[in-house]
């Protein structure tokens, strides 16, 4: 921290050292001891921590020998206060949030655990956080710290090149050891190599170089219940997307086990508390690994630059979380004086991807709506602002809601809104547009006291709430009121406060950009800012995703994901149950997703509601008769994305066997007459009865299945830019929802894809053959399926894209029966493909052309004007 005089963890935060906010997070969720182990400047951290708390129990460490020493300290400081079972062991310079906290103890416990440890996403090269491995079945296998890492990563290329024969570089061999060690630390990490280049400036021979390593020492070996042992190389355990985030929350006895067991044989010559994780795999314990895709909900430091992130991301939590409200005039002023470095312009900067003028434009759009504001409520009023994107799902349609990933990319189509705290529970809605959208008002007491049930999946199906949404039949208002009513169910003994709110927008409604799940976010968002709940991401996504229950629909929370957790320049691959962010993928610079609107808005009501609801139940009903028919795999099927090849331990030819099982369609009575004692209603009631009768339960499971296979594969054959493959891909998918297919003439032809016995047992074939070639064409992500929630429109404009070179791919865009299409297109062919749609589509259909390109920006945010305290001034003084 380049301060001679002020422990690391006493630096402030927001005016708090970061010592007391932590203690302040483990008190606020429960601990009833807090004991902190203390060694360098003790004196220092105990009057920091004593000012603001009392009954804390000190253990002094005088001599700093690791981690798991740390703890061990620590656990005779416990020992003599006794009866404690489970203890949370963790960094003093870690700040978690709240709610962390709370989602951690509550999985420990309801799942009887012996260990859970929080772990977040792969910070990347030459960050400090150690990785944590898994076996390919999915299970524990350990943890490998960044030093050790480092170490093996070195001594196997320097072995490596001893048995090539290829000469040594002394100079280039420190140097790389310099990048990741002190020269202290280098001797102990390096022993005899190190004495040998460092300090006895000569060249060994090969033969000194490979006795000082011998393969152990290039690879990393986890032993396995049983007694089996498992190895990896140092550029396997790299690759990990799991980084341990260092807190540990285990029962006593466990912990006394383990570190009686540690010994002190790696880089650092340390006892690692981490090696607990492969000690408790390898003894087979209950292990909870909790992972936290947001990484500012779990956050550390070790360099001023590091620490003033964490002020900056705090400052926007608590532009978040406490309402940050000031005069419209002054929130006109500061958008009118925008200026690079200003902490709006800095906000912004982080958002949008956009150069200058391109945030100028954005800024203009918030005073038009600032200035309506100013009209409706005067240039007096304390307003706070509040933003939700519209989102583009690349891959993974139809299939969040069974548990399948999604590839997430927010768009700069986007909702905004100016609202403010009111003192009742009045919440009033104003539109810019107030033509389509006009004025509403409800009160969310006398809305939560229609809905008595305390099970929300209870209160969706209630009566009451279907004879709301008929009365409703679409209206804006219905979005907020879901938003209302769900986080009032969440918080039961808060009641909330209402909000007057004025929107505008620039995503189309109904086409396919999630405009309905955006306005669902933004309510939630603006209501949980006016009365100040702290609110988790991932947490929000579940609740945002519930609520929109409340409108009719069944679907998944994909898109509150991506709205709520977006990134600039990137998109999320995400899973669900238990939502995840499983990796996050560049999007390509000299690629752009093109969307276009085909003019046909995508209603959620009547009989599109109904065929949105009957695909699902189609999932539901086949699950439960591939569960009954093969009672061997039920166990393990809790989400139809758990029929795979991964979590059975099958073949692919039997997983299509397994569709074979499914009849291609079923009416109602033989669906009861198949699945005999299962209470079908529930399912049955969320949809009017197909006008054929029928459910088309194969081809919606096959789609489901290969859909699932597309989108877990697609960010990882985006990251290799295989174009050809991407394209391929998301064709597939489209073809799954088609309907019709297109000549190039533009004859109309129907379409309907293959999922007859005759063409499962030509894949079953195919895959037995031997043939490469025949087994690649049967892969399940080359399956298309039959969803068929496109329509002949929609069929048209992908035809119509795909005739362009330089298209590599296209496909529906959001739930289908109108909306959008995405086109995934090279640069420079982007105008050629806009000409040939106006011409060849709108034109004809004399339609008013919906064609824009998107760039990734960052989720829903509360806008804040606030200046950040300055890091490096404190740092400053405190030297001076």
């Amino acid at each position: 921290m380049r301060s001679p005089h002020l422990p690391k963890v006493c630096f402030p935060i927001a005016g708090i050292p970061a010592i007391n906010r932590a203690v302040a997070s483990y008190l606020e969720s429960g601990i009833r001891q807090p004991i902190l182990v203390v060694g360098y400047a003790a004196e220092k951290v105990m009057q920091t921590v004593s000012r603001q708390y009392t009954g804390i129990l000190y253990a002094y460490q005088p001599e700093q020998r690791g981690t798991a020493h740390a703890a061990r300290v620590g656990m005779d400081a416990l020992k003599t206060i006794g009866g404690q079972d489970d203890v949370l062991v963790v960094a003093g310079d870690r700040l978690i949030h709240p709610s962390v906290l709370e989602q951690l103890f509550e999985q420990y416990y309801s799942q009887q655990a012996d260990l859970a440890f929080l772990i977040g996403p792969n910070p990347g090269e030459g960050e400090p956080a150690g990785r944590v491995l898994f076996h390919p079945d999915g299970s524990l296998l350990g943890n490998v710290e960044a030093r050790d890492l480092h170490q093996r990563q070195i001594l196997r290329d320097l072995r490596e090149d001893c048995l090539r024969g290829k000469p040594l570089q002394p100079e280039g061999i420190l140097a790389r050891i310099r990048e990741h060690f002190t020269d202290r630390k280098a001797a102990v990490a390096f022993g005899a190599l190190w004495r040998a280049l460092a300090e006895e400036a000569r060249i060994p021979a090969r033969n000194e170089i490979l006795e000082w390593i011998p393969i152990e020492k290039t690879r990393f070996t986890f032993p396995r219940p049983g007694g089996e042992k498992y190895c990896l190389l140092p550029e396997e355990v790299a690759r990990s997307q799991a980084a341990n985030l260092s807190v540990y929350l285990v029962k006593v006895s466990r912990l006394e086990y383990a570190l009686n067991r540690l010994d002190r044989n790696n880089a650092q010559g340390e006892e690692y508390l981490s090696d607990m994780i492969g000690i408790a795999a390898a003894e087979g314990w209950r292990v909870l690994p909790f992972y936290i895709a947001d990484p500012t909900l779990a956050m550390s430091f070790n360099t001023p630059e590091e620490l003033q992130g964490i002020e900056d991301v705090l400052q926007q939590q608590l532009s978040s979380a406490e309402l940050v409200q000031k005069r419209i005039a002054d929130w006109q002023a500061a958008f009118q004086t925008l200026q690079p470095g200003d902490p709006l312009h800095r906000q912004l900067s982080g958002i949008y991807n956009a150069d200058s003028g391109g945030l100028q434009a954005q800024a203009a759009g918030w005073q038009r709506l600032l200035a309506q504001a100013a009209e409706l409520w005067g240039a007096e009023s304390q307003v706070a602002l509040v933003r939700a994107p519209g989102r583009i799902n690349l891959m993974g349609r139809h299939i969040d809601h069974q548990g399948g990933n999604c590839n997430l990319m927010t768009t700069d189509r986007e909702l905004m809104g100016v609202f403010r705290r009111r003192s009742d529970d009045l919440v009033t809605l104003h539109n810019v547009d107030h033509q389509r959208y006009p004025g509403r008002r409800f009160s969310i007491g006398e809305l939560t006291a229609l809905f008595p049930q305390t099970d929300w999946l209870a209160l969706v199906n209630s009566p009451q709430a279907w004879s709301l949404n008929r009365e409703a039949a679409g209206d804006w208002a219905q979005y907020f009121r879901a938003a209302a009513l769900r986080l009032q169910k969440a918080y039961p003994h808060m009641p909330l406060c209402g909000m007057d709110i004025l929107l505008d927008g620039s995503i189309p409604p109904a086409a396919g950009l999630s405009s309905s799940s955006a306005l669902v976010v933004l309510a939630a968002k603006a209501l949980m800012t006016a009365n100040q709940l702290q609110i988790a991401p991932e947490r929000l996504v579940e609740l945002c995703g519930e609520g929109e229950w409340f409108v009719g629909t069944r679907g998944g929370s994909a898109d509150h994901a991506a709205i709520i957790l977006g990134e600039k320049n990137r998109f999320l691959k995400v899973t669900f149950f238990d939502f995840a962010v499983e990796q996050k993928a560049q999007f390509p610079s000299e690629l752009l997703l093109v969307v276009c609107d085909s003019g046909i808005q995508a209603k959620k009501t009547a009989g599109a509601r109904d065929q949105f609801n009957h695909r699902v139940a189609c999932y539901r009903l086949g699950l439960m008769l591939i569960r009954r028919a093969y009672p061997q795999y039920a166990g393990a099927l809790q989400h139809l994305r758990d029929i795979n090849i991964r979590r059975l331990g099958i073949s692919l030819a039997e997983v299509y066997r397994i569709l074979l099982s499914l009849p291609e369609n079923a009416n109602r009575d033989d669906l009861c007459a198949l699945l005999e004692g299962h209470d079908l209603q529930s399912i049955f009631s969320t949809h009017a009865p197909p006008p054929d009768g029928n459910y088309p339960l194969r081809g919606v499971v096959l789609y489901g299945l290969a859909e699932c296979e597309r989108s877990r594969l697609f960010a990882e054959v985006f990251g290799r830019q295989d174009f050809h493959t991407i394209g391929r891909l998301m064709n597939t998918s489209h073809d799954g929802d088609r309907v019709v297919r297109y000549t190039v003439q533009g004859e109309m032809l129907p379409y309907q894809a293959p999922t007859s016995d005759r063409y499962l047992e030509g894949l079953i074939a195919d895959l037995e053959s031997g043939d490469p070639q025949r087994a690649e064409r049967a892969g399940l992500e080359w399956q298309p399926g039959s969803y068929r929630c496109s329509l002949p429109e929609i069929d048209r404009m992908v035809d119509l894209a795909l005739q362009v070179p330089g298209v590599i791919g296209a496909q529906l865009a959001g739930a289908g029966l109108g909306g959008s299409i995405m086109v995934l297109v090279q640069k420079d062919s982007a105008e050629e493909l806009r000409q040939h749609l106006v011409k060849s589509y709108y034109q004809p259909a004399h339609i008013q052309p919906g064609i824009f390109f998107c760039t990734p920006t960052a989720g829903s945010s509360v806008l804040f004007d606030q200046p950040n305290q300055k890091i490096r001034s404190r740092i400053e003084e405190e030297l001076s």
